[in-house]
C-alpha cells in the first residue's frame, strides 16, 4: 500500500510526522491545533491540506504510522523461539529505542495514542503489521527454570517491563525540557538494568 507522503519530501516527511506526533501526544487529538503542527513542522498549511482534508485524516495516518513503525519491525527481526524472556525483552527495548532515534516524537505520542480504545481495538490495528499480539512477547515460551526457586516469572517480567518504561518515560521528560539524551548512556542504563535483573532472577 503507497504512503501517502511518498510525494513529499524526505526531510519535510519526517519534520511533519514528528510535528503531528509531539501535538498529538502533548494535546490529544481534541485540543491539538494543525496551526501548531505546520509551525512546528516548518511548512505551509496549504502543503498539509494537499495531503489530508480534515484533522482527523493527519491523526489516523500519524496512528498507522506510529503503529507500522514499532508492529513491523517486532514482527520481522523478533521471534518467540528464544525462551530466555530477559535476552528477548532486552532486543526488544533495543530495537524499540533505534526506532525512537528515528522518529524521536513517537515516544511521546504512544503514551496517549490508545486511550480509549478497547483492548480488541488495539489488537487489531497491530495485528495489520504483527500477527503475533504484543504481549505474546513477554509471556510465551518463557522458559521459568531459568528463574532462581520462588521467584514469580509472571510479577518478575511485568517488573522489568515497567523499569524499561521508566528510561523511556525520563528519556521523553529529558527531550520536553529541551535536553537532548545521549543515547549511549540510555543503552548503557538499559544493559545495567537487565544485568542486574540476570544476576538477581536467574539461577
Amino acid at each position: 500500500m503507497a504512503d501517502i507522503l511518498d510525494k513529499m519530501s524526505p526531510d519535510k516527511k519526517v519534520r511533519l510526522i514528528n510535528a503531528a506526533m509531539k501535538e498529538f501526544g502533548e494535546n490529544r487529538f481534541d485540543k491539538a491545533s494543525t496551526n501548531a503542527i505546520v509551525k512546528e513542522a516548518g511548512i505551509s498549511k496549504g502543503l498539509l491540506y494537499h495531503y489530508f482534508s480534515t484533522k482527523d485524516d493527519l491523526y489516523a495516518y500519524i496512528f498507522d504510522y506510529a503503529v507500522k513503525a514499532v508492529a513491523l519491525p517486532i514482527a520481522e527481526q523478533i521471534g518467540l523461539e528464544d525462551t530466555d524472556i530477559i535476552r528477548r525483552m532486552e532486543r526488544i527495548t533495543k530495537l524499540k529505542m533505534k526506532i525512537i532515534q528515528e522518529i524521536p516524537e513517537l515516544l511521546a505520542f504512544s503514551k496517549t495514542m490508545y486511550a480509549g480504545m478497547g483492548y480488541e481495538e488495539i489488537k487489531k490495528s497491530i495485528e495489520k503489521y504483527n500477527p503475533i499480539p504484543l504481549d505474546m512477547y513477554y509471556t510465551h515460551n518463557v522458559d521459568s527454570t531459568l528463574f532462581k526457586e520462588g521467584v514469580d516469572v509472571a510479577i518478575a517480567v511485568r517488573t522489568i517491563q515497567y523499569t524499561l518504561e521508566k528510561v523511556g518515560e525520563s528519556y521523553t521528560i529529558q527531550r520536553n525540557m529541551g535536553i537532548e539524551p545521549d543515547m549511549d548512556h540510555v543503552f548503557h542504563e538499559v544493559e545495567g538494568f537487565l544485568t542486574h535483573f540476570r544476576n538477581t532472577l536467574y539461577k
